[in-house]
């Protein structure tokens, strides 16, 4: 019994390290096969934009083709499955992070949600996505940043800033479509601050800047905005 209880083990283990290995191999051009699959209206565009993203390191092509894979098997008219493809893709062309907008499209997905409201969700991500990106921008939070706070320095990242920018716009959308107050600006950037906390992708001192120089008025007012396009 204990040898055929490593055995399993043993089997399983294999297996997974086999499925890490794929998971691995996949190309770009795996991805645009499944894009000519799907028979895409616009495939040069859609190649275009996934390959920035690529090269930008803000999607993978395992991650681009489990979307693809799982868009074959809707039944919805190639229009409505490309225009996921095309709402992540613009997002990638306009250098904005998507692993939100490709998680909320999976889950659609996988709870049978129709692709209407898919591709509207996505698009008012984006947006939100766009708009806490500009709000960074302007108060310098972009890569290669230095944040000195006494004797602790940072250079901010790729992988940090894409980060904060996420977290940032799903403690918006959250709050919003959760129903919560949108008057209440001190809610609204606590609860920004507490998603930026819970990602350990964010740097501590990152957070903590965000805090310092984003004001609760500012915060509330892209809440604004997220409620106004939630009424369209």
């Amino acid at each position: 019994m204990k040898y055929l209880l490593i055995s399993v083990l043993t089997a399983l283990l294999l297996s997974a390290n086999v499925l890490a290995l794929r998971g691995q191999q996949v190309t770009p051009q795996d991805v645009y096969s499944c894009f000519r699959a799907l028979n895409v209206s616009d495939l040069p565009f859609l190649i275009n934009a996934y390959d920035k993203g690529f090269k930008d390191r803000r999607i993978t092509p395992s991650m681009a083709l489990t979307l693809c894979q799982r868009l074959a098997q809707s039944a919805a008219p190639i229009g409505l499955r490309e225009g996921v493809l095309r709402v992540i893709g613009l997002a990638l062309i306009e250098e904005l992070p998507v692993t939100m907008l490709v998680d909320k499209a999976l889950e659609g997905l996988a709870k049978g949600v129709a692709l209407e409201a898919i591709n509207d969700e996505l698009a008012q991500r984006k947006a939100t996505l766009s708009e806490v990106k500009a709000l960074f921008a302007h108060k310098g939070i972009r890569i290669s940043l230095t944040i000195r706070f006494g004797a602790v320095t940072l250079e901010l990242t790729l992988e940090a800033v894409d980060a904060a920018i996420t977290e940032a716009a799903r403690a918006l959308e959250d709050y919003v479509r959760a129903g919560q107050r949108i008057e209440d600006a001190t809610a609204i950037k606590a609860t920004v601050q507490r998603y930026l906390a819970s990602n350990r992708a964010i740097p501590v001192t990152l957070v903590s800047f965000i805090e310092q120089i984003v004001s609760a008025p500012e915060w509330a007012q892209l809440a604004q905005n997220v409620a106004n396009r939630l009424k369209k």
